[in-house]
């Protein structure tokens, strides 16, 4: 082999090596954009049905929510939207208090530390007369969450004005 045939075979191995490394990057790059695109994506359309809830029109949120939750992209976030689906469901007009109960535990099964879910659990449990479950949420809280957070706070207060 000579020298010339040598170089040559050795700039195609290297011009070979950098073209394929290059797209591998590309590909893993693209991948990472999609990702963080369906979370932005995710994020964009929780906050608008946070603002829904918050502006009271339940009605509206309820069929957000509903929609987000059926995505297979929720990541970290599916305790936060099925908690705020169960925050829905119960003050909605015409309140649905199972498929309330159902939105909390399916949070908590995400996130079982979710200090929200287990507040508003526990406002549930109260709503149905169940005030043992009630205070179970509230000592579930001052475990994972300590007395001084509003969780907390907002549901010791629940439990004492029922």
């Amino acid at each position: 082999m000579t020298f010339l045939t040598y170089l040559n075979f050795m700039i195609r191995i290297f011009i070979f090596t950098l073209l394929f490394s290059t797209s591998i990057f590309a590909a893993s790059t693209e991948s990472t954009d999609t990702n963080a695109s369906a979370s932005d994506q995710v994020n964009k359309l929780y906050d608008k049905a946070y603002d829904l809830v918050y502006a009271e029109k339940f009605d509206k949120s309820l069929k957000l929510l509903k929609k987000i939750a059926k995505r297979n992209d929720l990541g970290e976030m599916k305790a936060d939207v099925y908690n705020l689906l169960g925050f829905s469901y119960r003050k909605n007009d015409n309140p649905d208090l199972d498929k309330a109960f159902e939105s909390y535990k399916i949070a908590l099964e995400a996130n079982p530390e979710h200090a929200g879910a287990h507040e508003y659990l526990g406002e549930l449990y109260l709503k149905m007369g169940d005030k043992f479950m009630a205070e179970k949420m509230l000592a579930k809280l001052e475990t994972i969450a300590g007395t001084s957070s509003d969780e907390y706070k907002k549901l010791k207060k629940a439990i004492a004005n029922s």
